[in-house]
């Protein structure tokens, strides 16, 4: 099985790029940099991803340059030469927090979330 989960920001704007596939068909895909702070250290991994059709329009259409993006697809590998080059074929995203969000808390349509729904104070009993 092969299944990549991340959780970053988009290190650019997505680009939206029309192509036609080998049946003729017309399709679109999205590419976009995610960088992901390591768990541990002060390392960042940067990583090349594609979303297509549906999922690349609204990514392309709702994300940007320092978006919070959590993500889940496939590593796929592509080899010249000289090199390998490795990126993520998206299969399904989630919003995460937007770009100069003060606490990260903040919705899909890029409002701020409401203070009492941030943290509950009392306890829940289950």
């Amino acid at each position: 099985m092969n299944n990549i989960v991340i959780h970053g920001r988009l290190t650019r704007d997505p680009e939206l790029k029309s192509y036609t596939t080998n049946k003729g068909e017309p399709g679109q895909v999205a590419r976009f940099g995610v960088a992901v702070n390591r768990r541990f250290g002060e390392e960042t991994d940067f990583f090349d991803c594609s979303a297509f059709n549906k999922s690349g329009e609204t990514i392309a259409s709702c994300f940007h340059k320092g978006d919070g993006i959590v993500l889940s697809g496939e590593m796929q590998s592509r080899k010249t030469d000289d090199k390998t080059y490795w990126s993520i074929k998206v299969d399904s995203w989630d919003f995460a927090e937007k770009k100069g969000s003060e606490n990260g808390a903040q919705s899909a349509t890029g409002g701020n979330v409401p203070e009492s729904m941030e943290e509950i104070d009392e306890d829940v009993p289950f």
